[in-house]
């Protein structure tokens, strides 16, 4: 490898859209090998609008597709980024209600895939593209992100909510960690498993159980990608029952073992 330039800037969002973004940070990775990193599945809904070129996505097995600026919703499936060894561009984690605050339809609409975000919103993604890749500045950049999210919002407003359970129900699986059983998240909001599971999965497009697992493979991403503790170590932290359980999980959601995924992996850690 020769030499490698990592530049991170982390953005807070106003107050207007803190209850829709998640985080948000600037990106740009040069001088590692071309090859493919894993986009993890997570809890967040994941804007990027690429600078400098198009980026290339595949969802699961599919062929790698162009994208000018690209949504990819709720997933417990990998995508695969391929990439010759730069990665330069602005990333948000968009929270799962954002998809009705700011497009008007709920996250399972948007669940599984990647789509071109003009697909999406029209030409005002072109347009915040071509403006993202000539501004000077990153505060420039992300000042043209928030700008067209708050459109967005404003164009969406008095769309309806989700239903208060099935919010809780999300809110119960992210706080324990994935570690609460569901039968308990159902009693807790009141409902039956069959009604939990039935409007859970119209809202999200993952059942309560696929969530849980979710969250436990988030939290556990950047721990074994530090290397700090060992796997066993890990997955009873992250609470999977044993380091088999783990890494059966990890083979569904990465697409590789965690060791593997983190000897492979050329932007692991970046």
């Amino acid at each position: 490898m020769g030499d490698t330039s990592v530049e991170h800037v982390e953005h807070v969002p106003g107050p207007r859209l803190a209850p829709w973004v998640q985080s948000a940070v600037g990106y740009r990775l040069t001088g590692f090998p071309a090859g493919v990193h894993v986009g993890m599945p997570s809890g967040s809904l994941t804007l990027v609008i690429p600078l400098g070129q198009r980026l290339a996505v595949a969802d699961g097995s599919a062929a790698p597709r162009e994208y000018g600026a690209v949504l990819a919703g709720l997933s417990d499936a990998p995508s695969f980024i391929h990439h010759d060894g730069t990665q330069y561009g602005v990333q948000l984690a968009l929270r799962p209600a954002a998809p009705r605050a700011l497009l008007g339809v709920p996250a399972s609409e948007l669940a599984k895939r990647s789509y071109e975000l003009a697909d999406l919103v029209g030409v005002a993604a072109e347009r915040l593209r071509e403006q993202v890749d000539t501004a000077g500045s990153w505060q420039e950049r992300f000042i043209l992100v928030d700008r067209m999210l708050a459109t967005l919002l404003a164009g969406a407003e008095g769309q309806p909510v989700a239903s208060p359970e099935v919010s809780e129900a999300w809110r119960v699986i992210r706080r324990t960690g994935g570690a609460v059983p569901i039968r308990r998240v159902a009693a807790h909001v009141g409902w039956s498993m069959r009604r939990l599971q039935t409007r859970f999965h119209a809202e999200f497009g993952l059942a309560p159980k696929a969530a849980a697992v979710v969250t436990r493979f988030e939290r556990s991403v950047p721990l074994v990608a530090r290397g700090a503790l060992s796997l066993s170590e890990i997955a009873v932290l992250c609470g999977w029952s044993d380091h088999a359980h783990m890494d059966r999980d990890w083979r569904a959601l990465a697409g590789s073992a965690p060791t593997r995924w983190r000897n492979e992996d050329a932007l692991v850690g970046t």
